[in-house]
């Protein structure tokens, strides 16, 4: 009997041992990843902290893909629209699309088997003439419902480029849907071209992990890496000025959790850069979205030209045009009632600086106003003039807006609402030479 109460005593401390050995191991690994920010392990808790802050969301979305776009129905003939694309309709539109424009839009829709396709399409006269599938095949596949098309090129009326947030590549496609090469990594949202190379964004499994993302300039002939530098690259360079550790720990090496958090990487193109004063053709305007900033590289010294501050709340997709650069602010805030009911104070909006200059300053009052959360794009053709045409994508609204001067010509809204961006870029074509060149592909 003393035996058996000794092995029952014994058996008992040794399993108090191991839990509390367990819990003690796991405060000191949480304690280093939460102080480290170590990949992937902050990354995946950050991931569970989200769930837990909307559990029953989440919940839904896992086990229930339609949940993925709350799809909402047309009041007038109650169709339900989830195969829109392949009507030749995908929402509701209203004005029309200038004979001498093509509006090129990236959209996803949940289909009828209850997958979610992405598609780069291209409108003409209010009509679908040409829609390309944007996927990826080569790498570790993504679900369709876990990504969204986020960054778009369509170089010389020939060649696609495009990549998905939360996807794994980079790809080029001509314009009948035909991979030309891709090229693996977590590229992630805007980039840009000017002539024969491209400047993107990519996620890196380096060094700290909010200080990880890399700048790459990619040949756009073949996907060969040409250069890339990253954000420790661009502080040692710019010594003593220090204009990137805002959201550094005190006494400390750790940042917060995506300091940065850029959206961003537009460069300075042939083209406009003879409207500019003081920048060169090559120059990088990159937008960090944590600090509010926007701010001009020299990619060969990685010197800042300049750096902005605070102009705009949350900002996206910074562009240079002809002498100035406009701006997508989304200005991103909530507030509450006195009966505690939340609100959004202010609309998002598009700002507009001469010559990269703040003291020029003014927002562009369009007639027709939009909210987006976040990734809100646009792009301005100045035809010279007083002829301008700016593209807005709002893409939490599922809108399109296509403005003439300051008035709202023509609008697109996907009846698809979601997580997945019903409708997340888009591009101004004015010459229909590329009408030809999608007809090659139709033989």
């Amino acid at each position: 009997m003393f035996r058996n109460k000794f092995f029952l005593i014994s058996l008992f401390f040794i399993l108090m041992t191991l839990i509390l050995s367990s819990l003690l191991g796991s405060f000191l690994f949480g304690v280093k990843v939460g102080l480290k920010r170590e990949n992937p392990y902050f990354d995946k808790i950050f991931h569970l902290y989200n769930i837990s802050k909307n559990y029953d969301f989440k919940i839904s979305k896992i086990f229930d893909k339609a949940h993925l776009q709350k799809v909402k129905k047309n009041e007038q003939n109650k169709i339900n629209y989830t195969t829109l694309l392949l009507e030749n309709k995908i929402g509701i539109q209203s004005g029309n699309i200038p004979e001498n424009l093509i509006i090129a839009a990236t959209l996803s829709l949940l289909e009828e088997n209850k997958k979610v396709n992405h598609y780069l399409i291209f409108l003409k006269e209010n009509k679908i003439i040409h829609k390309i599938i944007l996927d990826e095949t080569k790498f570790k596949k993504v679900e369709n419902y876990h990504k969204w098309p986020h960054g778009l090129i369509i170089d010389n009326l020939e060649h696609v480029y495009y990549n998905f947030d939360s996807g794994n590549s980079l790809i080029k496609k001509d314009l009948c849907g035909n991979v030309i090469w891709q090229i693996e990594g977590k590229f992630h949202h805007l980039m840009s071209i000017n002539e024969n190379y491209l400047w993107v964004l990519k996620k890196e499994n380096f060094g700290d992990y909010d200080t990880s993302d890399t700048f790459l300039k990619v040949n756009a002939y073949n996907g060969e890496i040409l250069d890339s530098f990253n954000t420790q690259d661009l502080i040692k360079a710019n010594l003593p000025y220090d204009y990137f550790s805002i959201k550094q720990r005190d006494l400390s090496s750790v940042w917060d959790y995506e300091p940065f958090h850029y959206n961003d990487i537009d460069v300075l193109t042939n083209e406009f850069s003879k409207y500019f004063e003081n920048f060169n053709e090559g120059d990088l305007l990159i937008s960090s979205r944590s600090l509010n900033s926007i701010f001009v590289v020299d990619p060969k010294t990685l010197k800042v030209k300049k750096f902005l501050f605070g102009l705009a709340r949350r900002q996206h997709d910074p562009d240079w045009n002809k002498g100035y650069v406009s701006i997508y602010d989304n200005q991103t805030e909530w507030g509450y009632t006195s009966s505690g009911e939340e609100i959004r104070p202010f609309n998002s909006r598009i700002i507009k600086m001469d010559q990269l200059d703040d003291k020029n300053l003014e927002t562009i009052n369009y007639n027709s106003p939009f909210i987006s959360d976040a990734r809100g794009n646009h792009e301005i053709l100045d035809l010279g003039k007083d002829k301008i045409y700016s593209l807005i994508i709002s893409p939490y609204e599922g809108k399109l807006l296509l403005f003439g001067g300051k008035n709202l010509i023509y609008s697109l809204e996907n009846n698809q609402k979601g997580e997945v961006l019903p409708i997340s870029n888009g591009k101004i074509i004015n010459n229909n030479k590329i009408i030809d060149n999608i007809k090659r592909c139709k033989k």
